[in-house]
């Protein structure tokens, strides 16, 4: 209990100091740093709403629906022309902005651009496109497809989230095996095994390696925990324990590799399992992955790409990671603080 306590002081601090960071790039009138050159911004107003920063948050969101979101509520056409991981997934980014902007209390916003999303569904899978076609059929990718879950279950929409949530067990089901290669994409009802060479990176992770792409089955996870948590779905418990045992019996240097934080997501995951799946003795993976953010937060109280990756970001790749990993500790904290009081 007292190292919990500690751990739980020791992130409210890195969180502050995140949240300060993070609102000294915001403008008077809610612009964030960098916007005109790229977009760092979708989860901005998500971190700081869930910091405690309500009046920059709707400040940035009401920017951004003004200045960066269509009268459908999509993107503005050629917003995201030429951002690389930016432009591959953009219903992915757009389902982060929902999320930002129902917490920072734009409920119009959030609910002009979900209503757009869910435009964009496959009618057949419930999976939700990146930019990629193979063969003339649209690629589904899991960052998209639970992120935008997310926000359906954020503004109520449950028969889009029961979409994607069916989309999400499927690929589990599909990927569980000895193999510890994931593959984080499927073409139709299959899963896409052959991508094309740029998207390689993302749509194939061996987490038997270092320096992979180790998020995409925590995404899934996140999804499938609050989607369990919400309407009671067993089957999805049991299909987020399969997605993460890639990175639980995977390389160890998803956590000891300092200059890597492909891992991010996991960490986010099992806190929302602690939350939803209390037999799953998730609790010290939370404690872990707790330090494991405090481990990479730089003294400005910013977080980064990875490294490896990424050796000079710019101001908006900061932020966005800052915003994300904001995010991610504050539900770290929430399940820590749920074992504390006894849950």
């Amino acid at each position: 209990m007292q190292e919990t306590m500690l751990e739980l002081d020791a992130a409210r601090t890195a969180c502050a100091r995140a949240a300060d960071w993070l609102g000294s790039h915001v403008g008077s009138d809610g612009e964030p740093a960098d916007a005109a050159e790229r977009n760092g911004w979708s989860r901005l107003g998500w971190g700081l709403a869930v910091a405690g920063r309500p009046d920059a948050a709707a400040a940035v969101v009401s920017w951004i629906a003004r200045n960066r979101i269509a009268a459908d509520g999509g993107f503005q056409p050629g917003r995201l022309r030429g951002q690389d991981y930016i432009a591959v997934y953009p219903h992915y980014w757009l389902g982060t902005f929902v999320v930002s902007a129902w917490l920072a209390g734009r409920l119009d916003v959030a609910m002009r651009s979900m209503a757009y999303l869910r435009t964009r569904q496959d009618t057949q899978t419930g999976g939700i496109p990146m930019v990629s076609e193979a063969d003339g059929e649209p690629v589904c990718d899991m960052l998209s497809t639970a992120q935008v879950g997310l926000g359906a279950l954020v503004t109520g929409d449950r028969e889009t989230a029961e979409k994607c949530a069916l989309w999400v067990r499927a690929l589990a089901e599909q990927s569980a095996g000895e193999s510890l290669v994931f593959h984080s994409c499927r073409k139709g009802a299959d899963l896409w095994i052959d991508p094309d060479p740029a998207f390689v990176w993302s749509a194939v992770a061996d987490f038997s390696r270092p320096r992979q792409a180790y998020y995409t089955p925590g995404m899934g996870a996140v999804f499938l925990a609050r989607f369990a948590a919400r309407y009671g779905c067993a089957q999805s418990i049991a299909a987020a324990r399969r997605l993460l045992a890639f990175n639980l019996n995977g390389s160890s240097a998803q956590f000891d590799d300092l200059a890597s934080v492909q891992a991010c997501k996991f960490g986010w995951a099992v806190a929302e399992m602690a939350l939803a799946d209390p037999e799953g003795d998730w609790h010290p993976w939370v404690q872990r992955m707790t330090r494991w953010f405090l481990d990479r937060q730089s003294q400005e109280g910013a977080w980064g790409p990875s490294a490896f990756a990424m050796a000079a970001p710019s101001l908006a790749d900061r932020l966005v990671k800052t915003s994300e990993h904001l995010m991610e500790l504050s539900v770290c904290m929430a399940a820590l603080g749920a074992v504390g009081a006894g849950r």
